[in-house]
């Protein structure tokens, strides 16, 4: 995403996929895998730079549980384009385990693989994953730290400082990432605080489809605030942003199609 303010640097402007694999009324889960697989090798096809992958639990909002698995599996398929997880729930995950899968699809893609992460929800998810709402709403930054740290060093651990989340001896990052200093990852942000905290490390952030276009200026205006108070350089920052796009034979056809199946589907 290009940055509009007068003079600032314009990078160019990227499209990609946005896949959330919804199980749309009328259709099979199955079904909405083998869809979300087919528009990310239509991507790769047509000529698309991008497709990211969605990762929820126990809805038909989105279908898919483990966005690193599945972006394997189109890796594995594709030879061109980037995949990525729009976002891998780091409030659920070891920051650890998620940085060795992150380093094993950076070697195997050949650095096709970019890593998005956020703190998730909804929250039965905290619940069945037993991470709790602490976690989510006090351990985001520890976790980020933690998964940056283990992508960019040798070895890492976690000496449970107090109020933190994670304690452990010191061990080998095996593997490490085949790109340095690290592969690509960025934030899915909804809120202030989040924004500050990926502006903070300098990572590039991912605004989602419910916000619009000005809550998102306000968000980046946001995040280069601090972005440059830490030393970051916010022009730099390769954002990601999501629209909803439904192909239709006319525009009509595609607003009404959507406006039929989208609100049993969010229900």
């Amino acid at each position: 995403m290009s940055r509009c303010a007068p003079g600032a640097l314009r990078l160019p402007v990227k499209l990609g996929l946005f896949l959330l694999a919804g199980q749309l009324p009328g259709t099979t889960q199955g079904g909405a895998l083998a869809a979300a697989v087919e528009a990310a090798l239509a991507a790769e096809r047509t000529g698309l730079a991008s497709a990211w992958i969605a990762e929820h639990h126990s809805i038909s909002y989105g279908v898919c549980p483990s966005a690193i698995a599945f972006a394997a599996n189109l890796l594995g398929r594709t030879d061109r384009i980037t995949v990525g997880t729009a976002v891998c729930m780091l409030s659920n995950r070891h920051p650890v385990a998620l940085a060795e899968e992150t380093a094993l699809l950076d070697h195997l893609s050949g650095g096709r693989f970019g890593l998005g992460v956020g703190r998730g929800g909804p929250w039965v998810d905290l619940e069945v994953f037993g991470t709790g709402l602490a976690r989510y709403e006090q351990g985001f930054g520890e976790s980020l730290d933690l998964l940056l740290a283990s992508l960019e060093r040798g070895s890492v651990g976690a000496d449970g400082e107090p109020g933190g989340f994670f304690r452990f001896r010191e061990v080998p990052v095996v593997p490490r990432p085949a790109r340095g200093p690290r592969p690509p990852v960025a934030v899915a942000a909804t809120s202030t605080g989040t924004v500050e905290q990926a502006a903070a490390r300098g990572l590039p952030l991912i605004l989602g489809m419910h916000a619009t276009d000005d809550e998102k200026a306000a968000l980046l205006a946001r995040y280069a605030s601090v972005a440059a108070r830490y030393g970051h350089d916010p022009d730099l920052a390769e954002h990601m942003a999501v629209a909803v796009c439904h192909i239709a034979d006319s525009r009509a056809g595609a607003v009404g199609e959507l406006r039929a199946t989208m609100p049993a589907w969010i229900d």
